[in-house]
């Protein structure tokens, strides 16, 4: 036995470490927090030459950094060269330099910048500089789209926009889009915020706009149409109705038609074609038609056009509709494929052919449904790569992938996501094969998933799909007779297998149910309820596998409904059926909520993923999409209406 007490010994003062440097990390937020600097610098020294030493070091310079010589501010940035916390900080800095007008500085330090946002403060300082250098071509192309925002723009913003104003480069023309654009994206606060900038207002004031946000049918009588401002309060009228309900919308617009000119009519329809179309409404491609040019609509005007020519069964609306995108927005997938279908129904099936063949390399929904377009299968075999040993340790040992396990064992999940996602930047296919395999043999399933996926050419789908805690699920899939594969693909794109996932509306653990749906299962089940066992895997997926089998029981057995069912409840899913039969994949494309359309065709997708890796179930991907019945079709009758469960942050906002 005496050979083991070394190892036993080295075990116990790993863990004794382990446990003072989380001590020390939490000692030293806090400390930030507070602004306790001495003890912040006391802990920085007990930090350093730990893997996570610039953590205390970042905090103590962030906190005070308006007070930091420079030399003290590149000392930290050239120690910790590449890493997220130095770009952070030079970010913070590049922001201080632009209040301070420091543009010299500005200038040296921006191209060492790695990570900024199109429209965030970062950016405008940035043009900022370009005003100062006279670059009145940066000025014009990256400044200006950012006026044609519908809503607040970062404070660093205001100068640029001055300077284009100042030298013609918008006008008046270009307030009254703004002001639109606000109004139709029903930020009215914001719409009235740019009054001022108005050359001739008349027409239009806080107190008309208010009113009409508030009651727009009662507004528009006090409206006068011959002012450009009393026209664009009736246009925001009969949108703000016809998004609550297209009939309301219609009705105003009739009621004022004849003393609109025609540009505004044509603008008017097409939001109401919009409108429609995101309410399933009939009617919507009637009133696009009444509208504007399709190239006149905007990105999300245009997507529901052709939704609303899937729904209608028009391949021609689909194919013109497409026809009109510009290049960066055709080239997406979904519009990819809706347009080989169009062909193929036009008779062209070379043209379609062609574009099945582009999409059928592509390893997500739409690849899969162009592959069997052209009568191919799912091949997860191709591509594939194993990392060896000598792969693994490389991966471990880069310094960004050691900080973010070292915070993963800390369950400090969003510093460790943070480090882990600014590891994967440029690495090759089989880097990240490697990082997801080290992610894998640590428990920490979503970035394994997450590195998986980022791959080109090299793959290696066992670790795309994951199926961990299977000794659990299969019970629960067997009891309830549930297709293991789509409960695996529902369970992957709710949590990725993070056993604590919750969301921001509550949602909890692996199939992220809702407290009141946890109730309401246990209660059925007639088994006791505790939140504090929502986390625990097998209370989890016991109640969330039984309200899946419930809900699809519900909506005639079908995992399309019961997948919009999950994430934004039963009724929506039942009320966006259609009066005749629909294919499943077109029903997914008119899904209003953006959340729970892009939720529905991973779901599915990964369901023949899953159903190819465990060699059983569907790997048929319009099969499993199947045919939607009408309304008032074939499911069955719901004794107790369960409380809605699932729906994301975006689902609980996002009303059509």
């Amino acid at each position: 036995m005496k050979p083991l007490l070394p190892s036993l010994l080295l075990g116990l003062a790993t863990l004794f470490c382990h446990a003072a440097l989380v001590d020390d990390m939490d000692s030293a937020r806090e400390a930030a927090r507070t602004g306790k600097l001495e003890r912040l610098a006391d802990i920085t020294l007990r930090t350093d030459g730990t893997a996570l030493e610039m953590y205390p070091r970042y905090w103590l310079l962030s906190v005070q950094l308006e007070q930091l010589s420079e030399t003290e501010i590149l000392a930290f940035l050239e120690r910790y060269k590449g890493s997220l916390l130095a770009d952070r900080l030079r970010g913070e800095w590049l922001k201080i330099l632009a209040k301070r007008g420091s543009w010299a500085q500005f200038e040296r330090e921006w191209p060492k910048l790695i990570q900024w946002e199109v429209g965030s403060e970062l950016h405008c300082d940035r043009l900022q500089l370009a005003q100062v250098q006279r670059d009145q071509a940066m000025l014009a192309q990256e400044g200006k789209p950012l006026w044609f925002k519908p809503r607040a723009m970062p404070e660093a913003c205001a100068p640029v926009f001055d300077a284009l104003f100042a030298t013609g480069q918008l006008d008046n023309e270009a307030v009254w889009m703004r002001i639109r654009l606000a109004l139709e994206a029903n930020n009215a606060e914001f719409a009235i915020q740019l009054l001022p900038r108005l050359a001739n207002p008349a027409g239009i004031d806080a107190k008309k706009t208010r009113a009409v946000l508030g009651k727009p049918e009662k507004a528009m009588s006090g409206l006068t149409l011959l002012s450009r401002g009393g026209r664009t309060l009736a246009l925001y009228a009969i949108d703000r109705a016809g998004r609550d309900e297209p009939d309301r919308g219609h009705a105003l617009l009739d009621k004022v038609l004849d003393r609109l000119p025609e540009g505004d009519r044509r603008h008017a329809w097409s939001r109401l074609g919009y409108h429609a179309a995101r309410r399933l409404d009939a009617r919507a491609l009637t009133w696009y038609g009444k509208g504007e040019a399709l190239t006149r609509l905007d990105e999300e005007g245009r997507a529901w056009y052709v939704r609303a020519g899937l729904r209608a069964g028009d391949w021609q609306a689909v194919a013109n509709g497409i026809d009109a995108m510009p290049d960066g927005e055709k080239s997406i997938a979904a519009w990819r494929y809706w347009r080989a279908r169009a062909y193929q129904h036009a008779g062209q099936p070379a043209e379609a052919n062609k574009r099945y063949a582009e999409l059928s390399t592509e390893h997500h929904y739409y690849g899969l449904l162009a592959r069997e377009e052209m009568g191919t299968v799912i091949d997860t075999s191709q591509g594939r790569y194993k990392p060896n040993n000598d792969e693994l340790q490389a991966i471990r040992l880069l310094p960004n992938i050691e900080r973010a396990l070292a915070l993963n064992t800390m369950n400090w999940r969003t510093e460790a996501l943070r480090e882990w996602n600014w590891a994967m930047r440029g690495l090759s296919d089989r880097q990240l094969l490697a990082a997801a395999e080290v992610a894998r043999q640590s428990r920490w399933y979503d970035r394994a998933i997450y590195s998986a996926e980022r791959t080109r050419e090299l793959h290696d789908f066992s670790l795309r799909f994951l199926a961990p805690y299977r000794d659990v699920t299969q019970v629960y899939a067997r009891d309830l007779g549930l297709d293991e594969a789509w409960m695996y693909g529902l369970i992957r794109q709710e949590s990725r297998f993070v056993t604590v996932a919750r969301s921001s509306v509550g949602a909890q653990g692996l199939m992220q149910l809702m407290p009141a749906t946890a109730r309401w299962v246990a209660k059925r089940m007639g088994v006791s309820y505790s939140p504090s066992a929502v986390n625990e895997i097998g209370t989890n997926v016991q109640l969330g596998t039984y309200y899946l089998k419930y809900v699809l029981d519900s909506l005639g057995n079908q995992p399309v409904l019961a997948s919009a069912a999950y994430n934004a409840g039963p009724g929506r899913a039942r009320n966006w059926r259609a009066d005749r039969p629909l294919e499943g994949a077109i029903y997914a494309e008119n899904i209003p909520f953006s959340e729970t359309r892009d939720y529905v065709k991973k779901v599915m997708a990964n369901a023949v993923y899953y159903a190819q890796a465990f060699g059983k179930g569907e790997t048929s991907l319009k099969r499993r999409m199947g045919v939607v019945p009408a309304k008032g079709g074939s499911e069955a009758d719901v004794d107790t209406a369960p409380p809605a469960q699932g729906g994301g942050d975006a689902v609980q906002a996002e009303q059509p």
